[in-house]
């Protein structure tokens, strides 16, 4: 084989690196995508068994259609539809009423008044006004342009012409438990707003104010790819090829090669040394700064952060089931909309059930009182995704990696089964596909323990931090090296952001005119004085 030379390679082909590469790609950069496993996509992956299509890690899409590169690539004409149910989520506790949080706020509030409270009502709909605002007008809009210090960061929304980044900023260093406590909500309300946040294993005491208002307006907007999430992947894989890039699959990197103290090229596992003028890794921390240079190439703030991040201490068990018929769930027989959510919350009684879960899974400990799942019956959105007649069944249930989950996988699963036939009787698996967290780590070696997020979320792993303050704007003290994966800002779950981020940098640093327009809620936000000119 000849001498290869790009102009740009990217390592990893998760949704991140496809995302890069596709833009790069579309700039007119001969670019390479290398991915180690067999097929790109990541995150979005769908397996499927006799006619049944199990998402087995990303299901649940926040950003959905939002993303950037939805609309530059038109994915919707790529086969990409999203399906986004009216219900949304459902809480289900024996000897109560259903909870139901709808797609409409104000649907959510006539259900919450007639079942409920007028005040738990009110509450929620002055929540959700606030909510959306700081996220339409400034959440959003950020997740797609690179960090900024937290002081800038600070001034800019102090700064700006309406007072909604000043009440921003109020709440942006509170616990979400502290936030929660503005609006005066009942018990049973403010846990189950609080779970939408926790169910990722996102802390309730940590200073995450300034991402909790985003988790639980897009968890109530949330949307399902039709098909099953790999078809988004597939999507963007075309969209890369039709520009011009190259993608190179079971290209395993060993090694990203430096020449004068720029980078060169990168070595695989075969012996193949492809060249380049730079490299994007979507890679984690770990792989990107520890392994893939030897001793005395990196400078030591960069060694010394890596070596110092932090993987998320709990992470998801997984069993899918093949069904028979949809679930049907305790106190539906008065609400049948309890039957009809994209996601099913079992057991969150209250905020003290829900603190002390949390403790529990801290102290590296699955809880012995109740399981806390959550479910979710995609065949009812989309029946493409289980024969005819027929339904899938996805439980999750946050639990400790370090446990041996070898030994104890399929007696867990049952566990997890009775616990959902216990809110929903009728629930009759033909099959069981179980999906523990050493699962996980096994399929995408970036998820290091169960780690979905590529690193926890934690103050100092966040924003301008993520993965340091050296390297959160894509850019890196080496010459040519560029970071844009889930572990950098702004994180992971599906958002596209750091593809994002990192495909622009990288396009000006090339001084190539970008053949994209910057997405109107990034103007309007540049206009309030949110975010910087350019």
């Amino acid at each position: 084989m000849g001498k290869q030379i790009y102009d740009v390679i990217v390592i990893g082909g998760g949704p991140n690196g496809l995302i890069c590469s596709a833009y790069l790609a579309k700039a007119g950069l001969k670019v390479v995508l290398l991915e180690a496993r067999h097929e790109t996509g990541g995150g979005l992956d769908t397996l499927e068994f006799a006619g049944f299509k199990y998402n087995t890690h990303a299901i649940y899409h926040m950003m959905a259609e939002i993303m950037p590169v939805y609309h530059d690539f038109d994915l919707k004409s790529r086969g990409v539809k999203y399906i986004y149910p009216d219900v949304q989520a459902a809480y289900i506790n024996p000897g109560k009423k259903p909870l139901l949080f709808y797609k409409d706020p104000q649907k959510t509030a006539r259900h919450m008044a007639a079942d409920f409270s007028s005040k738990d009502a009110d509450a929620y709909l002055k929540m959700m006004t606030d909510f959306a605002e700081y996220s339409e007008k400034i959440l959003i809009p950020c997740t797609y342009v690179p960090s900024m210090p937290p002081i800038e960061q600070v001034q800019m929304l102090s700064s700006a012409t309406d007072d909604v980044g000043k009440r921003f900023s109020d709440i942006a260093e509170l616990p979400p438990i502290d936030i929660l406590d503005m609006y005066d909500f009942s018990d049973l309300i403010k846990a189950s707003v609080l779970n939408l946040f926790t169910m990722w294993g996102l802390s309730p005491y940590d200073a995450l104010g300034y991402i909790f208002p985003l988790y639980v307006y897009r968890m109530t907007n949330a949307a399902i790819c039709s098909g099953g999430s790999h078809r988004l992947s597939s999507a963007i894989h075309k969209a890369v090829i039709e520009s011009g890039g190259v993608i190179l699959d079971e290209s395993n990197v060993v090694k990203i090669l430096l020449k004068d103290g720029y980078v060169n090229g990168v070595l695989l596992e075969d012996g193949t040394e492809i060249n380049t003028k730079a490299v994007a890794s979507t890679v984690d921390p770990h792989q990107t700064f520890l392994k893939f240079f030897d001793d005395g190439q990196l400078p030591a703030h960069l060694v010394d952060s890596a070596k110092r991040w932090e993987w998320e201490s709990s992470t998801f068990f997984g069993a899918h089931l093949a069904l028979k018929g949809a679930p049907s769930y305790l106190g539906s027989e008065k609400n049948k909309d309890a039957n009809q959510a994209l996601i099913t919350f079992l057991g969150v009684g209250g905020t003290d059930d829900l603190l002390e879960h949390y403790e529990t899974l801290q102290q590296g400990k699955l809880p012995e009182k109740r399981l806390f799942g959550h479910t979710t019956c995609a065949s009812l959105f989309d029946p493409i995704q289980a024969p005819k007649g027929y339904h899938t069944g996805r439980w999750e249930s946050l639990v400790p990696y370090n446990l041996d989950w070898e030994s104890m996988k399929h007696d867990f699963a049952e566990k997890c089964i009775e616990e959902w036939k216990s809110y929903a009787p009728d629930l009759d698996p033909i099959n069981t596909l179980v999906y523990p967290p050493t699962y996980i780590e096994k399929k995408i070696k970036n998820m290091v323990k169960g780690s979905i997020k590529h690193g926890a979320y934690v103050p100092l792993q966040m924003g301008y931090f993520r993965p340091n303050e050296s390297c959160s704007q894509t850019y890196t003290s080496i010459e040519g090296l560029y970071v844009c994966g889930a572990s950098v800002y702004p994180g992971g779950m599906i958002i596209g952001g750091p593809g994002y981020i990192g495909a622009n940098m990288i396009t000006e640093d090339f001084g190539l005119k970008k053949p994209w327009k910057e997405p109107e809620m990034v103007i309007k936000a540049r206009e309030r004085g949110i975010i910087p000119h350019v």
